[in-house]
């Protein structure tokens, strides 16, 4: 952008509010010492001026829709059928929100309105450690649409999250899980059912803060007789399972349905519900809607943790937890038994596993196992790279998937020759066919485990080793 452009940028920006004066001046005096005709507007985003957006919509002739009703907006984070919402600046305090401003095209029809206001009337009293805040809400005027501001939450969703994590172990799941029930607790004591519950309604301060959001579909009953007293529209999924049982539970109970299917999306990397909107529809439909279960992975949790998670997302509500007190009960049993047996707690880790594995399913399911039981796992996706690692930061076990010990001889061979200390602590674990490799040079320390893999048999082999 040419020095004059950005000029009259700085000037246009403090002219609609968006810096204040002392900081249009700063940026004008800095650029004043650059000799340079160009200057690249990025700037204003380095120093935390303007947001990339900001400058784009001013830019383009919009500036002034970046100023509303007392908010400066930052960036869009979401678009729905009801409403935007943004990240903003409360303009007179500086405070971040999630601002959700109702689309114009619904503004006109009542029902809608209150339904996309329902959310703030439900909440704004509400004040729990697990539960976004309402701090604003207004019903729109004839110029302005209604709109509410919430506790701006940075982390994103746990869906955002498990993308990246792909599923977390048990010890990560419970204390999620425990701290998301709390706030079931408090809104069933309340009357409050949250009625659209999923991964994308929990949003994280950071990775043990969870906090439950958007209430759009909420039910509210007698916390004494569980009867509704003022039930809004059934969301479509909550809607679902309550014709595919032809029993209707209790709002509670359809809450702890979801959040089971939560759980188990959270311990296996998939969800029980079938991932397409189209799917359930279909299935819901058709009154042939089944739970999808990634047995596989649940050969990796604690036994103790599986029929917990089916109580929960039990079809027949008579079969269901009948409220969240036991839920929490029966959650924390799980992170007590986890604690007593293989010594984990949140605040530390047991010993690490090396991992190489070439398949990403087999290297998975070994690292959901062991990670369920406490053991702290890095991977590779050769033994040079392991031991590369291990030269600078010594770990207890590697277990490596082994089809030829020429593959590996040379490095092998290295490793057996590294210093006293190291051939004696390390424990390797081949997961060969079945044919053992029995010309792999004796070392103290190796197991040979044949596949198909029997994942208690290589538990068993690292707790004896760690005994030793």
């Amino acid at each position: 952008m040419e020095i004059e452009e950005f000029i009259g940028l700085v000037h246009l920006t403090q002219k609609l509010g968006l810096i204040t004066p002392p900081i249009a001046e700063e940026v004008l005096s800095h650029i004043r010492l650059v000799n340079d005709n160009f200057i690249d507007p990025k700037i204003l985003i380095q120093n935390n001026h303007l947001t990339a957006w900001q400058i784009g919509k001013i830019i383009a002739g919009d500036g002034t829709m970046l100023l509303f009703n007392g908010y400066q907006l930052l960036s869009p984070v979401g678009l729905g059928n009801l409403g935007r919402t943004y990240k903003a600046k409360k303009i007179n305090t500086g405070e971040i929100v999630a601002l959700k401003v109702l689309r114009k095209k619904h503004t006109s029809n009542n029902a809608e309105t209150l339904k996309f206001l329902r959310q703030g009337e439900i909440l704004k009293d509400i004040n729990h450690p697990n539960i976004v805040k309402t701090l604003d809400l207004f019903p729109g005027t004839k110029n302005i649409p209604p709109y509410l501001a919430l506790e701006w939450i940075k982390g994103g969703s746990v869906y955002d999250w498990l993308e990246i994590k792909t599923f977390l172990s048990c010890s990560e799941a419970c204390l999620i899980m425990e701290d998301v029930i709390k706030a079931f607790l408090y809104l069933q004591k309340m009357g409050i059912s949250h009625g659209n519950f999923s991964g994308a309604k929990v949003l994280l301060d950071n990775t043990s803060h969870p906090k439950i959001n958007n209430f759009r579909f909420a039910s509210i009953f007698d916390p004494l007789t569980r009867q509704i007293k003022n039930q809004n529209s059934l969301s479509f999924d909550y809607a679902g399972l309550e014709k595919h049982s032809n029993v209707s539970s209790t709002p509670t109970q359809s809450d702890i349905f979801f959040a089971g299917c939560l759980f188990y999306h959270l311990l296996t990397g998939k969800s029980p519900l079938p991932g397409s909107f189209q799917k359930r529809k279909e299935m819901y439909n058709s009154n042939e809607f089944k739970l999808l279960f990634n047995t596989e992975f649940e050969k990796t949790l604690p036994s103790e943790t599986l029929p917990i998670i089916k109580n929960m997302i039990s079809i027949d509500p008579k079969s269901r937890y009948n409220d969240f007190l036991q839920v929490q009960i029966a959650i924390q049993s799980i992170r007590k038994k986890i604690q007593s047996e293989y010594g984990v707690n949140s605040a530390t880790n047991g010993s690490t596993i090396f991992l190489v594995i070439r398949s990403d399913k087999k290297r998975q399911l070994i690292k959901a196992y062991m990670q369920n039981r406490g053991f702290r796992i890095l991977q590779a996706n050769n033994l040079e790279q392991a031991l590369n690692v291990y030269s600078r930061e010594s770990f207890k076990h590697l277990i490596i998937e082994l089809d030829s010990y020429l593959s590996i001889k040379e490095t092998f061979a290295k490793m057996i020759t590294e210093s006293e200390l190291r051939r004696r602590f390390l424990h390797t674990v081949f997961l060969v066919g079945k044919k053992k490799l029995m010309h792999i040079p004796a070392r103290h320390g190796n197991t040979f485990i044949e596949t198909p893999i029997d994942f208690s048999l290589v538990m068993e082999k690292i707790m004896l080793h760690e005994k030793t």
